[in-house]
């Protein structure tokens, strides 16, 4: 490698208000450099600053259109499917005749509810047969405690009360 000659600075600018001056405009030069730089790149770091609203949106999980679309599909049909089911057990239950084979009654006698009046099960479609008694609804706007009322016996609990008397 040539080395090349030193430049020798000459002893008129090695002065203090020299220095200063030369201090002042090499300052003042970049404080107009940076200010330049910084103001075409404002609109820039505003749209890169990360505010809460931004912070929150990267935080939250990306949700599928799809998959969201399937599952509100899927939930649908799943109430359609059980409100079928219940339908169909509901009807099951009332056609039943609770007489078995040799149309003897094919319900059996349940004592061991708190308020100790019989009930009877079907055997065949596993229906309750129950007395007349109060039951409490779901909680709602005017009633927060639930609302109590007082449901029919149901339609075969005759034949609950004759097995009682003649188990009795």
């Amino acid at each position: 490698m040539s080395e090349q000659p030193a430049v020798k600075t000459p002893a008129a600018l090695i002065t203090p208000e020299a220095q200063a001056f030369v201090n002042a405009s090499i300052s003042a030069a970049i404080k107009e450099a940076v200010s330049g730089v910084f103001a075409n790149m404002a609109p820039l770091l505003e749209k890169l600053a990360m505010t809460p609203e931004k912070i929150r949106a990267a935080n939250t999980p990306y949700i599928d259109p799809a998959v969201v679309a399937r599952n509100k599909r899927e939930t649908e049909k799943s109430k359609q499917d059980e409100k079928e089911l219940r339908e169909a057990e509901a009807a099951r239950k009332a056609a039943c005749p609770h007489l078995d084979q040799n149309s003897r009654p094919s319900v059996r006698l349940i004592h061991n509810w708190p308020d100790r009046q019989p009930r009877g099960i079907c055997v065949i479609c596993h229906d309750i047969i129950f007395p007349r008694h109060w039951e409490i609804l779901a909680p709602d706007a005017e009633n927060p405690k639930g609302k109590a009322v007082l449901v029919d016996a149901h339609k075969n609990y005759a034949t609950v009360l004759q097995l009682e008397a003649m188990s009795g």
